[in-house]
């Protein structure tokens, strides 16, 4: 009697629920463990899914059917990869195939569809030759005979005829497969098999057997055309070995070349650390080091290294997970941008060579295949890249740093909106190992774990070698008028001219989002917010109206300040470019450049970058991409264009932002042997977030912030969950979010009052890319209420319009 087949549970990586069975085949049986890519039959195609159970019931009433293919001969993903995704997956409410989907290399997917095609016979017939057909068979054969036809391209009177052609054995259904968009490339190798000296006996009668055998006696394997070069013609002597037992051929992945960093790497010595830092490395690495428990667990204390910009964190994450890697394991370092990935990766570089591998957005799939590839065979130990950098195969986790933690560029805004800072924590709680925040401005919600709960507090509270912080002047523009085009203030201006005569170099920062049109009151700088959300209005020229996008509440705009009563009511725009080009006017001789979105993709930010690190910029002109972690010793003077643009958006993380934004700009001057200067221009000089950015003072935000956010409820007092709802047509998104928020008031009803429903609204960006754009945010205190209130809600398709989707704790309510 045989053996029941072995059934197991796959993810398809497709934005649907739920894992589904199938039967593996004899042929198969054993070879689509935990991890493994497999193809398998779903609806009328063949799709990439992942094993996450082996040996496992099947529901009853559903039978399963067999999956068609194996597509690794090695795990694609490690168990410990699977149980993260399905924990990303329940956590982040996301389809689990869409998240195993984020831990596999980009375009490794397979795909595989039905086709009609003709057989043998028919292609004869297609020819001319046999028997006569009716009129209707003869045109689709003929179509048949151009190329083969989809299953799905075929309609019904179609198919009524294929059918006709398939049972008189003109045509069939067959699998047509893609193709995976990348792949590595193989390469021919060999080993000897058994022992040596019974090899060299059983060959004693040819030469070339015998050097050959002598080549492989070390017990390596060796590519074929290694052997080759040493005996010429090996080739062939290699197959009669082979036929002969003695030697076993096969193929295996080409071991690729480390990716470059796109940056200047200089190996020096490691510096002298500062007290701060020695401190901060022997508590890491004494939790690196750190036994297990009688439970066979080490106790989970992630660090938050809080240090001021230019402290020397990186120093200290190069310690410690040199530390780790004594240990035989292995580290994972996120950054938050592509353009901080190839400086940081570089100074990696320097320390520990080919051992870094690195993973972002900006490299093309095959280099991420390429790098992905060396971390899983264990050729290279340490990751390091940008937000899905979290899912490297790494094995034996010792590390995992997060650098510039707050970043909101961890989170992913689109598919399986997970957190990478988040997730990193996870993964290292579930291997054991050591993590580390890494941060000048933390987040919130990390400030209050290490400061009320399990987050352990290490602080770099000066820069090396008794660098001062730089100078912060606060520019009132109610008092020196900004010129129209450049924003430069009389101050500002001055003090550029006084930088460019010492030959210095300068950053000018401007945080403007493309829609951040912001209403103030030129005179006293009065600002617009809700009454009910304690978030700033948005201004809608279509309607002229200010609104609300967390609860919808509108405003006109009044002709008057209801502050000052002053008729100073002004309509605010800024851009970088209009920025860049009244500074080239300004100053002639100095050379300007932009760094922003519209100028500086992938390889080009490297470009701007070194130009400035080369000092071959005067003027660097830039948004957001300015203000992380570069180190530019020429710069002295640090120009904050305008303060307000940040406060004024529609989120209740404004002022986080602006604060964070504007110390780790200021930042970026000083970092040389000349003293620092940043000058920060707004209407508010008053604004708690402005005036403790300009002190350098964390402390004095944190507890102005935390405060403020306890009164509503925000985090980190309490969880969010947005749901985002959008499609082409308005009025269907409008109808749908009315829908949902329906649904989502009862359900927070039947819940005890515990859980806000704030909507539904229009998002602050109601049009991106030709689709309107709702949001609904839920709010508790209670994760399981909001819980029950999210997944109450009815998504529908995600495939259909409009489509609803949810976004567990959203760093963004744009």
């Amino acid at each position: 009697m045989s053996a029941d087949p072995e059934l197991i549970e796959v993810c398809v990586t497709l934005p649907v629920p739920g894992r589904y069975h199938y039967r593996v085949p004899p042929h198969l049986a054993g070879r689509a463990p935990v991890g493994s890519r497999v193809l398998v039959r779903f609806g009328k195609q063949k799709i990439t899914g992942v094993v996450v159970r082996t040996n496992t019931p099947a529901p009853e009433g559903v039978k399963p059917i067999d999956l068609s293919e194996v597509l690794d001969e090695h795990p694609a993903l490690s168990p410990e990869l699977v149980e993260l995704c399905l924990w990303i997956a329940d956590y982040y409410e996301a389809p689990p195939g869409e998240a195993l989907r984020a831990a596999l290399p980009a375009g490794s997917g397979i795909k595989s569809k039905q086709v009609f095609a003709l057989t043998d016979r028919g292609r004869l017939i297609a020819d001319g030759a046999g028997a006569a057909l009716p009129a209707k068979q003869r045109v689709v054969l003929a179509r048949l005979a151009t190329g083969e036809l989809p299953l799905a391209g075929a309609n019904a009177g179609m198919r009524r005829i294929l059918e006709a052609l398939i049972t008189d054995g003109l045509a069939e259904l067959r699998d047509q497969r893609a193709n995976a968009r990348v792949k590595l490339k193989r390469e021919r190798v060999a080993r000897l098999v058994g022992d040596v000296a019974e090899a060299r006996a059983a060959s004693a009668k040819s030469l070339k057997r015998v050097r050959v055998i002598d080549v492989l006696a070390t017990g390596a394997v060796l590519t074929l055309d290694a052997i080759e070069q040493q005996v010429p013609g090996a080739k062939t002597t290699l197959r009669e070995l082979a036929k002969a037992g003695l030697v076993e051929l096969f193929e295996r992945e080409l071991a690729l070349d480390a990716v470059e960093t796109g940056a200047d790497m200089l190996v020096i010595a490691p510096p002298q650390l500062t007290a701060e830092q020695a401190h901060a490395v022997a508590e890491i690495t004494g939790s690196l080091d750190a036994r297990p428990g009688p439970d066979g667990k080490r106790p989970f204390t992630p660090f938050l290294l809080h240090g001021v910009t230019g402290s020397g964190k990186t120093e200290v994450y190069l310690r410690v997970i040199a530390q780790a890697l004594t240990q035989g394991k292995t580290a994972l370092v996120l950054v938050p941008e592509i353009s901080l990935t190839p400086q940081l990766a570089a100074r990696f570089r320097a320390r520990f060579g080919d051992l870094v591998a690195i993973l972002h957005s900006g490299m093309s799939d095959q280099q991420r295949l390429g790098e992905w590839s060396r971390l899983r065979r264990g050729d290279a130990r340490i990751a390091v890249g940008a937000r899905s950098a979290v899912f490297a195969p790494l094995e034996g986790i010792g590390v995992i740093v997060v650098d510039e933690e707050h970043d909101g560029s961890f989170k992913q805004d689109e598919g399986v909106r997970y957190h990478a800072r988040d997730v990193a924590i996870v993964r290292a709680q579930r291997n054991g190992a050591v993590c580390v925040l890494g941060s000048g401005t933390p987040s919130l919600e990390t400030a209050a774990h290490a400061e009320k709960g399990p987050y352990r507090l290490l602080r770099l509270t000066e820069r090396p070698m008794a660098r001062p912080m730089p100078k912060v002047e606060i520019i009132d523009l109610r008092t020196y008028l900004p010129d129209g085009e450049g924003m430069l203030s009389a101050p500002l201006r001055a003090a550029i001219a006084e930088t460019l005569a010492a030959g210095d170099q300068t950053i000018l920062f401007l945080n403007r989002r493309g829609f951040a049109t912001f209403v103030l009151c030129r005179a006293c700088g009065h600002s617009f917010r809700c009454p009910n959300c304690s978030v700033s209005l948005t201004y809608h020229q279509h309607s002229d109206r200010l609104r609300c996008h967390y609860c919808n509440h509108l405003e006109r705009i009044p002709e008057t300040c209801p502050k000052c009563k002053a008729a100073s009511i002004e309509r605010k725009g800024l851009g970088t470019e209009r920025v860049a080009a009244a500074l080239a006017e300004a100053f002639p001789k100095a050379r300007v450049a932009r760094l922003d979105r519209d100028v500086a993709t992938g390889p080009k930010i490297e470009v701007v970058l070194g130009r400035v690190a080369r000092r071959e910029t005067d003027i660097l002109v830039g948004t957001q991409m300015v203000t992380k972690g570069h180190d530019f010793p020429g710069v002295t003077l640090v120009g904050v264009l305008c303060a307000d643009t940040a406060l004024d958006l529609p989120d209740f993380r404004s002022s986080e932002r602006t604060f964070q934004l504007l110390a780790q700009v200021a930042g970026r001057a000083g970092r040389g042997d000349r003293l620092g200067r940043v000058m920060i221009q707004t209407y508010r000089p008053t604004e708690p977030a402005v005036v403790a950015a300009a002190a350098h003072d964390y402390a004095q935000f944190f507890a102005a912030e935390y405060a403020a956010r306890q009164e509503l409820g925000y985090p980190p007092h309490g969880r969010l969950i947005a749901v985002r709802i959008d499609g082409k047509d308005p009025h269907e998104v409008a109808a749908a979010a009315q829908q949902l928020g329906k649904i989502a008031q009862a359900t927070a009803a039947q819940q005890g009052g515990v859980v806000d429903v704030l909507g539904p609204a229009p998002a602050p960006l109601e049009r991106l890319r030709g689709r309107t754009r709702w949001q609904i945010l839920l709010r508790s205190p209670d994760r399981h209420a909001l819980r029950k209130v999210a997944r109450s809600l009815p998504l529908g398709d995600p495939s259909k319009d409009p489509r609803a989707s949810l976004d567990v704790d959203p760093v963004s309510a744009l």
